[in-house]
């Protein structure tokens, strides 16, 4: 047995080294070299340690280690339109950025349009929450979004087929 007690140790101080010895078999991290091999239960902490502007329990591992490992880029990029991109489509979502000068007739300086297409995701009050958040937090402080374009395509279900597809729009455009 690997002991750090002294030779002269007490037979008490070795029953106890040897029923506490089953806190230093827990796995540790000493160095990360690969998120996808760390156990789940410290991805909240690397998060910390790599600076990821937000996380969620309740995400999936696979969704929990990629944004751990696109959050230096993400940093790099923060305040871009690629940021803006980047934090959306860890989630699944196809990104369609329109700055005020790509888009026919200019819009204001300064905003842009996002179109959104959720790729078979429902859309509730909470990923419409999400969307706006990471928006806000990768898009740069001097840019508006002043109008947002979420398209999804909800697959219907019976019996195990496939029976209907249609596509819902909704716009935060004002109606003119």
């Amino acid at each position: 047995m690997n002991s750090l007690l002294p030779p002269n140790a007490s037979e008490l101080e070795r029953k106890i080294t040897q029923v506490g010895k089953a806190a230093f078999d827990l796995p540790t991290i000493r160095v990360v070299k690969d998120i996808d091999d760390v156990p789940s239960q410290f991805l909240p902490f690397i998060a910390w340690q790599r600076s990821v502007d937000y996380w969620d329990e309740s995400w999936q591992d696979s969704l929990k280690r990629n944004v751990i490992k696109n959050s230096r880029e993400q940093h790099r990029i923060k305040g871009t339109a690629a940021a803006i991109k980047r934090a959306l489509e860890p989630f699944g979502y196809e990104v369609k950025l329109i700055e005020w000068f790509q888009a026919v007739p200019n819009l204001i300086p300064g905003t842009f349009n996002l179109e959104l297409d959720l790729i078979g995701k429902s859309l509730n009050q909470e990923v419409y929450n999400e969307i706006n958040r990471l928006v806000s937090d990768a898009k740069a402080a001097s840019r508006h979004l002043t109008n947002l374009t979420i398209t999804t395509n909800p697959i219907l279900t019976i019996r195990n087929i496939l029976v209907h597809q249609t596509a819902f729009t909704f716009s935060s455009e004002p109606k003119a």
